[in-house]
């Protein structure tokens, strides 16, 4: 296959009257390279040329074969060129070529014409990606995600129509496990250490009660460790681990105290409650990986650590409701790189975590950050880092958002499988929480409302904490009822439907302890 090169852009047509990409390929001279494409070829077949959903996949296809000619310098703004100048020397017609190229690939980006474009934008101009480019940056990472901002609703919107994807993912699951444990390390043996062993199994409300107790150590801890590395000081490693290993404790003794406390969110103190919602998701997924006792405490540290870089942003952008500008998300990634520079201070921190770090943000399509990477270039760590950051995060109640609840939560990942996530690893999460997960809002049979608890065996509800009546529209008496036991289901009290607990004025942490 030939490289593209962006001279061959020179004198390209830019005043088609319809947004038109043959035209695009023909122009760019990769044709065949962009229909003779695996997942091209595939979409084709299943919905036809004209398809939109064609459209994108093709748009991405093209990005990421013109992929070496964003991701070099270009010529300065020259603000006297015109395309209606005179072109004598090589350097013009480069610049020329340079101009008809961006403009192409922004127009692809809002799936819109160059003309139309300069209609809609009379100032539009290439200043800002020629800078962009000078200064280092990449614009391959900068018009990918334009294309995926713009094209994202739409893409989720037809991946709902290809049927119950919640039901395709998970009757995938058991070939997931199979695949997954070809990524990670080695599977712990089915002999019970003796750590675990000393380890007695603890009902919910008993051990509730010693995980609300390490959430607040939890909380200290971090700012302790945050305030000491802000003056330049290496993290304390030590106190950390024994921090993430009483934490793997308490998950043994009863892993849904951790899972329902993990919700208990005050948006002033979002970051370090994340930090440890993340950690104990970290917990609860690798061993749903079956992961040896070592990578369980790596990947909890992990989930400890990989946003640790934001406590150096400014409050206004890690508390900003609504999207951020460009600049703000400029200064936001920058805590990946923050995050780094901590870690580099310190001694012991195993790779994995670096790896959490670095790739948590990065996307399996290639639209995500610092280095745009996909698939199989991002690590396993970093993939699962992501699956547990997004979770955590909507589910979280934060200054600018409510939290949407784990059933919602868990279908906007469902949602992404493919796109921002791994298909085989969030197949592996999805199971471990369970069809209707720990914190879940529900409204049961017997008109009353109340939050799931506890999952049973088969990863179903079964205790759960009724809290208000729908048919008298009042709070009662907070009561538990355990829908695992044969009473109940002789009873038929059944789940009816999920509900938005903030439609009532109730909230999940508030009927905890």
């Amino acid at each position: 296959m030939s490289a593209f090169q962006v001279e061959s852009c020179f004198g390209v047509e830019l005043n088609s009257g319809f947004f038109n990409l043959d035209e695009i390929i023909d122009q760019f001279g990769i044709r065949s390279e962009v229909l003779n494409h695996k997942r091209i070829r595939s979409l084709i077949r299943a919905q036809g040329k004209k398809s939109r959903i064609v459209s994108v996949a093709m748009r991405q296809v093209i990005f990421d074969l013109v992929k070496p000619a964003l991701e070099t310098d270009l010529l300065p703004y020259d603000p006297s060129f015109t395309f209606e100048k005179l072109l004598n020397t090589k350097r013009e017609r480069l610049y020329d070529a340079q101009e008809r190229f961006l403009l192409l690939c922004y127009s692809m980006t809002q799936g819109k014409t160059v003309k139309s474009l300069k209609k809609l934008h009379a100032s539009l101009t290439t200043k800002d990606w020629r800078d962009k480019a000078n200064e280092g940056r990449s614009l391959f990472k900068y018009f990918r995600q334009e294309l995926d901002d713009n094209t994202r609703e739409y893409i989720l919107a037809y991946k709902a129509k290809q049927g119950d994807k919640v039901k395709q993912v998970e009757e995938e699951v058991d070939e997931s496990q199979k695949n997954a444990s070809a990524s990670v390390p080695p599977r712990r043996r089915n002999k019970v250490s003796l750590a675990e062993k000393k380890l007695a199994p603890t009902s919910f409300n008993d051990e509730v009660v010693k995980a609300l107790k390490l959430f607040e150590d939890g909380y200290l801890l971090l700012r302790e460790q945050t305030d000491i590395v802000k003056t330049g000081s290496p993290l304390d490693v030590d106190k950390l681990r024994d921090f993430c290993q009483r934490l793997i404790q308490s998950h043994t003794r009863n892993s849904f105290a951790l899972l329902a406390i993990r919700h208990i969110k005050d948006a002033s103190t979002y970051l370090e409650q994340h930090a440890i919602g993340a950690a104990v998701l970290g917990i609860h997924f690798a061993k749903a990986l079956a992961l040896s006792a070592p990578y369980i405490e790596a990947i909890a540290l992990g989930g400890l650590l990989f946003d640790l870089g934001r406590f150096r942003l400014p409050m206004a952008i890690s508390h900003k409701a609504g999207k951020m500008t460009e600049a703000e998300f400029d200064l936001f990634r920058k805590h990946i790189t923050f995050g780094e520079q901590m870690f580099k201070l310190s001694d012991n921190i195993p790779k994995v975590v670096y790896q959490m770090l670095i790739d948590h943000h990065e996307r399996v399509d290639g639209a995500g950050y610092p280095h745009g990477k996909q698939d199989q270039e991002i690590s396993v760590y970093g993939k699962i880092a992501g699956i547990i950051d997004a979770y955590d995060a909507l589910t979280s109640q934060q200054v600018h958002k409510p939290s949407m609840g784990p059933l919602r939560a868990r279908q906007q990942l469902i949602k992404e499988a493919g796109l921002a996530f791994d298909k085989s690893l969030l197949g592996v999460f999805l199971k471990s929480i369970g069809r209707i997960p720990v914190g879940s809002c529900i409204v049961l049979s017997n008109g009353r409302v109340g939050f799931v608890l506890t999952l049973n065996a088969s990863l179903e509800p079964a205790l759960i904490r009724q809290v208000y009546s729908l048919t008298h529209k009042s709070f009662i008496t907070v009561s538990d009822i355990d829908l695992s036991k044969p009473g109940y289901s002789q009873e038929s009290t059944k789940i009816v439907r999920d509900i938005a607990p903030q439609s009532l004025g109730i909230q999940f942490i508030n009927y905890l302890a």
